[in-house]
């Protein structure tokens, strides 16, 4: 479908001005300027994200508290359960703060729920082997901040409640010992945007800070912070910028054996770890074993101290990984097929499915992938042991915590939000809240929501791609929510030669183009349906980012497409 090209608003005069300032090509000043670095101090200080930047953790409401609740079981050598989320970001906080526990002389365990037996948060059975070892604190990671029955279960076992988490609460707040996180109210601490492992991450800095232990202690551990971060799609500025960029270069050391054997797996053999490398080769294997099985296993990996053991959990991850593509691709197929014989989501202006025997640990990622497929909201709905569990995912101006709240007498609980949700139904109700959902997205979405966009940062010349525009996509890095990679445009294209099919994927398109004297390298993956508009022989524009491509150690600069469209 025809996409939405968006350029980004800017004030040309004050972006001159910032060029002449810093004596940089215009493009790299409209770049700065966009992002608010409109001056030498701050392109200065994001251009070079340092430790000495963290935040001071005591800001964070409580933390005083959990610093001395922990430091109390250490004296009395009292054990600790660190309790995480079965997806990326909590396998990595329950794995920082359990090694840096360890590291620091406390008798740490962690545990991480069975996704189809317990579900989501802290539940009874974890409560009950927290007890069952003796462990007098539980710490969540990632999960507890509407734990409120849970804390009270495991007080009546001994065992006190820790809350670390990211989510945003209830207007009741469970009765913990305490409760670190920046999104509660009354917490000042300035960065509202840390996910699970980054909060985990604070709570490491400050026990460090207390019991007079190097700055070291805890920053070893930025590695699995960096991944949670990127993984969970949070705002990659700020302290998280720091957290990301410090942590990535830990990663690329791989000095961690299990780090270190899951890139191996995952392929990823550059010098420079980056962003998309965690989102698309070690963040899926991780999240693999939680969606399909058990997630402790992502933890073991994580914690490995031996490279022996961290090759045979990689190797684990790594076959997980497998099979969860081949589940997924099963159920969008069927997906597909079922939208295709039951009626057109664009003209419903919503996609809702469901079937008897999809496995709810992968429905979110299908979901996904039909919202991009149709671009209206979508609901996918695995039927299992009598019950209904949807993940949903939406498009910009539809909001489906509202929705699912319209549906909530046929529902069994819902939660989530703006752009994704999820809930469970009695499969009775199935068809009565697909009518209603349908009834909620005919009102609501139009025919413009309906259309994707692209953030176009600037239209610019072939002639404006030089190295100090490269160093600078560089010195960008890492890219993420609030610093996203730029997208550019260019006007007035000639393919050249004969654009054809990569060789690598029947999906895949790959060409080369010109504009004036300059020809580039152009490849647009999943793009090979648009082969026959290329052989039109009119000029074209082109949407893409720029990526440097490494072949037999000769690097050439490419265009990786997001859009293509003929010229009026």
């Amino acid at each position: 479908m025809e996409k939405i090209w968006i350029i980004q608003d800017s004030s040309q005069t004050e972006i001159d001005s910032l060029t002449a300032s810093l004596g940089v090509a215009p493009v790299v000043g409209g770049m700065l300027w966009r992002r608010d670095l409109r001056n030498l101090e701050a392109a200065r200080e994001f251009f070079n994200p340092s430790i000495s930047h963290l935040l001071d953790p005591f800001l964070m409401l409580d933390m005083e508290k959990a610093v001395a609740k922990i430091s109390e079981c250490i004296e009395q050598h009292a054990p600790i359960l660190v309790y995480g989320d079965y997806d990326v970001d909590g396998t990595t906080a329950a794995s920082l703060l359990h090694l840096f526990l360890q590291s620091i002389g406390a008798k740490s365990e962690f545990y991480i729920p069975d996704r189809n037996t317990e579900g989501y948060g802290v539940s009874h059975k974890g409560i009950d082997y927290a007890a069952e070892i003796g462990a007098k604190l539980i710490i969540t990671c990632d999960c507890g901040i509407t734990a409120i029955e849970q804390t009270e279960y495991a007080k009546q076992q001994g065992v006190n409640m820790m809350i670390t988490d990211h989510h945003i609460p209830d207007d009741q707040l469970p009765d913990a010992v305490a409760i670190l996180n920046p999104k509660q109210n009354d917490c000042e601490y300035p960065n509202k945007n840390l996910c699970g492992a980054g909060v985990a991450f604070k709570l490491t800095q400050a026990i460090s800070e207390r019991r007079g232990l190097s700055k070291e202690q805890a920053l070893q551990f930025m590695d699995l912070a960096a991944i949670g971060t990127a993984a969970d799609i949070v705002q990659v500025t700020g302290e998280n910028r720091i957290i990301v960029a410090e942590g990535l270069k830990l990663i690329s050391q791989g000095k961690r054996p299990g780090i270190k054997a899951l890139k191996k797996v995952a392929g990823i053999t550059r010098d420079e770890v980056t962003v998309s490398d965690v989102l698309f080769g070690l963040g899926p294997r991780i999240n693999a074993v939680g969606r399909l099985g058990e997630a402790m296993r992502a933890v073991r990996l994580m914690t490995a101290s031996t490279q022996v053991e961290a090759r045979e959990l990689s190797a684990v991850l790594n076959s997980e990984n497998e099979a969860r593509k081949t589940v997924e691709g099963k159920i969008f197929d069927e997906a597909v097929r079922l939208s295709n014989a039951r009626y057109d989501p664009r003209e419903k202006r919503s996609l809702v499915l469901y079937k008897e025997g999809w496995h709810h640990g992968v429905i979110g990622i299908v979901a996904s992938k039909l919202k991009e497929r149709y671009f209206v909201p979508t609901v996918i709905i695995a039927i299992n042991d009598g019950v209904g569990k949807a993940s949903a995912r939406s498009i910009s101006g539809f909001d489906l915590h509202a929705a699912f709240s319209k549906c909530a007498d046929l529902l069994l609980s819902f939660g989530g939000h703006t752009m994704a949700a999820g809930m469970s139904i009695d499969p009775d109700n199935l068809e009565a809240f697909e009518k209603r959902f349908q009834e909620i997205a005919i009102e609501q979405v139009t025919e413009e929501m309906m259309r994707p966009r692209l953030k176009i940062e600037s239209i610019i010349e072939f002639s404006d791609i030089n190295s100090q525009l490269m160093e600078t996509l560089r010195r960008l890095a890492p890219y993420g929510p609030g610093n996203m990679r730029p997208l550019f445009a260019t006007q007035n294209l000639e393919v050249i030669g004969y654009p054809r099919p990569k060789i690598v994927g029947k999906n895949h398109l790959k060409f080369k183009v010109r504009q004036g004297r300059t020809v580039l390298d152009a490849i647009g993956f999943g793009m090979a349906e648009y082969l026959e508009l290329l052989y039109a022989g009119k000029p074209i524009e082109l949407a893409y980012v720029l990526s440097e491509n490494e072949w037999q150690g000769r690097k050439t600069i490419q265009l990786e497409l997001k859009d293509i469209r003929l010229m009026n």
